[in-house]
């Protein structure tokens, strides 16, 4: 089931490419799941984890970026590349930037370009290395594009800390790293 699962977002991923990620612009686009993980016997949403070293983070990936799910951990915006990696995809995960009962991404503007995030999926482990930090103004959706050529995973929080009336952005670049692994 879970190579079915891949297939199907390999191919919605390649959708989104061609399509321009036509749907981003709806600012309601990517609050529900694109897909049911439960049909593919993944529960709660949940497709992978976050691991942020340098923060000494890890989040659960959750589909849909609503509130809900944004109170468990890193939600992927569903009109964006699902994470699993590949060319001509940017996997967009948002979370708060902190929580009453989770730190979340406070302490995001510690990261520095050069640090290692990953993402586990049902399937491997993927390296992305940090390339660019930007802050930008929240309906800035050019900025979560997929860029042609590229595996990205970006990450989304609010800025300032306490407050809501920006973005802080963490643009991550896919490493031709060995540390990618195949879940076993």
């Amino acid at each position: 089931m879970l190579d079915q699962l891949y297939r199907e977002l390999q191919r919605r991923n390649q959708t989104l490419y061609e399509t321009n990620q036509a749907d981003l612009r709806d600012p309601f686009s990517y609050e529900e799941p694109g897909v049911s993980l439960a049909e593919y016997g993944l529960q709660d949403d949940i497709i992978g984890f976050v691991q942020i070293p340098a923060l000494d983070l890890e989040l659960p990936i959750v589909l849909g970026a609503n509130e809900e799910h944004l109170k468990q951990g890193a939600a992927h915006l569903t009109q964006t590349s699902y994470p699993i990696g590949g060319e001509n995809t940017n996997c967009v995960l948002a979370a708060h930037r902190g929580y009453y009962k989770a730190p979340m991404l406070r302490e995001v503007e510690r990261l520095q370009i050069g640090d290692t995030v990953y993402v586990q999926n049902f399937r491997e482990t993927l390296t992305y290395t940090v390339e660019e930090l930007r802050i930008i103004d929240p309906t800035d959706v050019d900025a979560l594009l997929i860029q042609p050529g590229r595996d990205l995973l970006t990450l989304v929080t609010c800025h300032p800390l306490g407050g809501n009336s920006q973005r802080y952005v963490v643009y991550c670049v896919r490493s031709s790293s060995e540390a990618d692994r195949t879940a076993q």
